[in-house]
């Protein structure tokens, strides 16, 4: 709390963070701000980084020089990952997340006039299955909070807090599962909400049931990029040896998948081997664009085209993926009905992670009064089409989907 009147609460995420101050006495949010969980560290000695949409547009208007660092949230639970060195500087996950929640903190500090030492701060149901990284997810989230200056930190489960904002709009008591859709994970929360159990010191009683699975809008974006744009850029090509045709290794291709490793492709093996490939290819066109995506370091500006192209997709059923940069000239189309298929697999783990949910707390579709989609990925049609087949699109209430969980953190007890 501040001056025993505000609470904040702070949704640390994978694409997105929110931060929220909330009047403890009326409910009502005093400051509400949300942006992108992305670093920006300028090409110079000094460290000097920006934060969100403004790192984003410092990294493309820069032709892609410095260092971007996004979904640094999902660095905190790699047990290996103990460091990174940039610009020969070395920096910790815990240290890079706060950045970030210090940015954040510093912006509602400013709106209110006030320093914030309390804070509610989200965590996702799962961080990882693995027992141990999940204790070190935890413990390095808490230490990321204090290093940003938080002297008193309660962690609460993100899709708790997502029931809790919702719970202010409600006028009688429902069961309703909580499904919060972020960039690194989906977490799912059964509860009993009501307005008769806002000002309950205990709500322990009214969860009935916490799950969750570590995929998220991302993974979505990744296969994307596999199944739609890598044959575009030489999956499947190929070349000649020794009388025989071979085709393209895919191993830079999985590489791809992942842009936050793709500024390091340029100086590998696998980066050198594409120039014989190309030769022995016949200098196939498909190639020479990878060689040049690589090189120009523009593979995170072609899945800022991806990610466009996914937000399109939940509001239409079909759209273009255009990307033109160096010598790449790419235009697809891509149907809605292609994304599905994309994304098929994640989207069976998900139901199956739903309806385990509901089989092991005794729960049936009919016990449920409305499900609260919420969350960066809320919106993708596949995740939706999930909870109207189970549930009846009835009984489906979309909530805001990068404020609605900071907003409940403000409101926990």
């Amino acid at each position: 709390m501040i001056l025993n009147k505000y609470q904040c609460g702070l949704d640390f995420g994978t694409s997105n963070t929110a931060i929220a101050i909330t009047d403890i006495h009326t409910r009502k949010s005093i400051f509400i701000e949300n942006d992108s969980s992305v670093l920006h560290f300028k090409n110079t000695n000094d460290y000097v980084y920006s934060v969100g949409k403004a790192a984003i547009n410092e990294y493309v208007s820069s032709d892609m020089s410095g260092r971007l660092l996004k979904s640094i949230k999902t660095l905190l639970k790699q047990k290996n990952f103990i460091h990174t060195f940039i610009f020969g500087k070395r920096f910790t996950p815990d240290e890079l997340a706060a950045l970030i929640i210090k940015h954040f903190k510093q912006q509602a500090e400013k709106a209110i006039g006030h320093e914030i030492e309390q804070v509610v701060l989200g965590r996702p149901v799962v961080f990882s299955e693995d027992p141990e990284k999940e204790e070190i997810a935890v413990k390095r989230l808490l230490k990321a909070a204090s290093n940003a200056g938080f002297k008193d930190v309660k962690l609460l489960y993100e899709p708790i807090a997502a029931a809790f904002s919702y719970e202010s709009s409600l006028t009688q008591h429902e069961r309703v599962l909580v499904a919060d859709f972020g960039g690194g994970t989906s977490d799912f929360t059964i509860m009993e909400l009501g307005p008769d159990r806002i000002n309950a010191e205990d709500r322990k009683g009214d969860i009935i049931a916490n799950g969750g699975l570590y995929i998220g809008g991302d993974m979505f974006d990744s296969q994307t990029m596999w199944h739609k744009l890598t044959p575009l850029l030489g999956r499947g090509v190929k070349y000649a040896s020794y009388n025989k045709e071979l085709d393209v290794p895919t191993t830079i291709h999985h590489e791809l998948k992942k842009w936050e490793r793709s500024f390091l492709l340029k100086e590998t093996k696998l980066r050198r081997d594409l120039n014989n490939y190309y030769i022995f290819s016949g200098r196939d066109k498909r190639l020479e664009d990878l060689m040049a995506l690589i090189d120009n370091n523009l593979v995170y500006a072609l899945f800022q085209q991806i990610e466009k192209a996914k937000i399109e997709l939940s509001s239409k059923t079909e759209t273009m993926v255009e990307f033109a940069r160096n010598i790449i000239n790419i235009r697809e189309l891509m149907t809605l009905e292609e994304f599905r298929n994309f994304i098929n697999n994640e989207t069976n783990k998900i139901e199956h992670c739903v309806l385990s949910l509901m089989e092991n707390a005794n729960v049936k579709a009919a016990d449920i009064d409305t499900v609260f989609l919420t969350g960066g990925s809320a919106s993708v049609v596949p995740i939706r089409d999930i909870f109207e087949k189970l549930f009846g699109p009835h009984k489906i209430r979309m909530g805001d989907n990068f404020n609605s969980i900071a907003y409940g953190l403000s409101l926990s007890k």
